[in-house]
């Protein structure tokens, strides 16, 4: 019977290592969550403050029947909605703009808390949005 006595702490140990472990990914993946949820909000402001930007010249030529960006101005509204946003400087832009569309890609590292305690290294979190004018 002496033999069994310290069984129930080894057992109470693993199963708080099994919690705290469990803890961790929620925590983290939280945070992956969140960043991924805020980065795809970013893309898409910025894409649609991109479309939104008409060539206005060609839409009044054309009395009103076809619409098309005006890829200087597009760029601008994208690049001003990019520098208000709370993106740290460690992310990645890609800007696309051509006659009929914006399109903008986002990608930012994240470091986990929990996992980066094992040596989990930062994961890269992505978004990417693509918006055009409305045509007729």
């Amino acid at each position: 019977m002496k033999r069994e006595q310290g069984q129930a702490s080894v057992l109470l140990v693993g199963v708080l290592m099994i919690g705290l472990m469990f803890a961790g990914l929620a925590v983290d993946g939280a945070r992956m969550f969140t960043a991924r949820r805020d980065v795809q909000n970013v893309a898409d402001s910025a894409a649609l403050a991109g479309a939104s930007s008409l060539d206005e010249a060609h839409y009044r030529a054309s009395e009103g029947r076809e619409t098309r960006l005006d890829p200087v101005a597009a760029r601008r509204a994208v690049d001003d909605v990019l520098a208000a946003s709370s993106l740290p400087g460690s992310v990645t832009v890609d800007v696309t703009v051509t006659d009929d569309r914006v399109v903008v890609r986002i990608a930012r590292p994240v470091r986990p808390l929990f996992l980066g305690l094992i040596g989990l290294g930062p994961e890269r979190i992505g978004a990417h949005a693509t918006a055009a004018p409305q045509t007729g």
